[in-house]
């Protein structure tokens, strides 16, 4: 948040002062250096949709954000942010050729909208070691998704033949919705398995989906296998979405 003097100013003035964009991106660049990705998220508006490679990315809160972060402050933006001086337009400032757009929201300055570079899939996507931003290494553990009743998100891209795992604890007759979104057609699938001895819930879970819905037959961690399909050297970026009910 702006000092309480930095944001009256602001509230009196019809565009964005100069001088608290400079700081308020200077304190982002810090955090983005640090890695504090919840100083970084404290300095979004929420919701926001992120724009990455062709897909749109809901983000609904500052904890979304944290599970996705790895794919969406790629090394390009993130360079981006270090590099590039912002740039003032009456009410909106920009950084990175509009990669991210700051706005005054409430007298304070946020940041409104993010749009991933071309090419921002690389090694900051890559170095997420829970897979929530790239798929995982082979022997490394699911990302562990804790919902009772509700929807949970991952946003995350694998390169061609990759698969990334999430283990959700489902109660005997709960009904469990699994949608991958943000692919086309069957270039990423979801496979639905019991975690303990990898049995497929159903016949359309084994061959893999893009939208997977039924009740469960017993009380057990079920592991959800996000797989990569279509070929080219391009990372696939996708959204899975569970929903227990």
């Amino acid at each position: 948040m702006l000092p309480l003097a930095i944001a009256a100013t602001l509230a009196m003035q019809g565009g964005l002062d100069r001088t608290a964009v400079d700081r308020f991106v200077a304190e982002l660049r810090r955090a983005v250096a640090a890695g504090d990705r919840a100083a970084v998220a404290a300095r979004v508006q929420y919701p926001i949709t992120v724009f990455a490679g062709g897909m749109r990315i809901p983000i609904a809160d500052a904890a979304a954000l944290g599970q996705s972060y790895a794919v969406i402050f790629t090394s390009a933006l993130t360079s981006a942010i270090a590099r590039d001086a912002p740039i003032v337009s009456g009410d909106t400032a920009t950084i990175g050729a509009g990669a991210i757009e700051i706005r005054r929201i409430g007298g304070a300055l946020e940041i409104t909208r993010i749009t991933v570079p071309v090419g921002g899939g690389g090694a900051a996507a890559r170095s997420d070691a829970r897979g929530r931003g790239a798929s995982p290494p082979a022997d490394a553990a699911p990302d562990r998704i804790g919902i009772d009743v509700g929807r949970a998100q991952r946003a995350g891209s694998l390169a061609p033949g990759a698969r990334a795992s999430y283990v959700v604890f489902v109660p005997k007759n709960r009904l469990l919705d699994v949608r991958i979104e943000g692919v086309r057609g069957r270039d990423v699938v979801a496979r639905i398995v019991r975690a303990t001895d990898g049995a497929p819930v159903d016949p359309r879970a084994k061959d893999g989906v893009r939208t997977w819905s039924g009740r469960v037959p017993e009380d057990g961690d079920y592991r959800i296998e996000v797989v990569r399909r279509s070929t080219g050297a391009d990372r696939q970026l996708f959204t899975l979405i569970v929903t227990l009910r």
